[in-house]
């Protein structure tokens, strides 16, 4: 246990030496949310986006067919909740103050009112989820995105979006303080493997009437990622969220195609 606590300690020292050298070596890097969709690997991307629908499709069916809708409900708004914390610090690196004041009093409300996130009370109060998560704090220092990636359970990101996420794992604040409460280092990813799930399943449930409509799967849920993305990282720099880009055109083209616009939940 004494060596998982020295790793953890580790780790959170040396994310506190690299952030402040990435702002720095960052600081003057343009920052452009509409740059031209990144595809150079499509073919493999392609691969593991099948692998992910084979292994993964089957999972969501089970949850939906054995979890009642209320269960189901109170499962994803503690989800909701638990990433409230990342979305906090990451609104406070990002300067984003009047966001981070929100994501506060979202997660005081719900842990407390909502029962330990178990109800997302602040939504109903007009206090919707802001984004926040360390792939838009790279954007907000101008690191560049990368090329488009699709990871092997975890889904579409880009390259930027990709380390993002990793960073987020380790430096959970709500797998920090349960690790520590418990002496487990491996806590952090259990809540975040948790969450993560919640999420694909969430996700597919919700794309799988497109996928029957669509001529193209792939492409439509490159474009809607790249859409529903470029847009939280134009509010993270104070621009407005909508943005013509070829991936907004692509995504319109694909929601034709599919019969329905396109809603993507964060």
């Amino acid at each position: 246990m004494k060596k998982d606590m020295r790793l953890a300690l580790c780790i959170k020292w040396a994310i506190a030496w690299v952030l402040p050298v990435l702002v720095s070596a960052c600081a003057a890097a343009p920052r452009d949310a509409s740059l031209p969709l990144s595809d150079p690997d499509e073919a493999m991307n392609r691969r593991v986006l099948a692998a992910n629908q084979a292994v993964l499709r089957p999972i969501s069916e089970a949850v939906h067919a054995v979890v009642p809708g209320p269960v189901h409900d109170r499962i994803h708004d503690l989800n909701s909740n638990l990433k409230e914390p990342r979305i906090f610090v990451n609104d406070l690196l990002q300067l984003r103050g009047e966001a981070a004041a929100h994501t506060g009093a979202r997660f005081i409300v719900n842990t407390t009112v909502g029962i330990g996130g178990l109800f997302d009370i602040a939504s109903r109060q007009g206090l919707p989820q802001e984004s926040g998560d360390f792939g838009q704090t790279l954007f907000v220092w101008g690191v560049s995105e990368g090329p488009y990636v699709m990871r092997p359970y975890l889904g579409h990101s880009t390259m930027r979006d990709a380390v993002g996420s990793v960073v987020d794992m380790v430096a959970n604040p709500v797998g920090w303080l349960i690790g520590t409460q418990v002496a487990l280092a491996t806590t952090q990813v259990a809540v975040t493997v948790g969450t993560t799930s919640m999420d694909a399943v969430d996700r597919l449930g919700q794309l799988k009437t497109a996928e029957d409509a669509s001529i193209d799967f792939y492409s439509f849920i490159r474009s809607s990622y790249y859409q529903m993305r470029r847009a939280e990282l134009r509010q993270a720099v104070g621009l407005p969220d909508v943005v013509e880009s070829p991936a907004t055109s692509d995504i319109d083209d694909a929601a034709a195609d599919a019969g329905q616009s396109v809603a993507v939940a964060k």
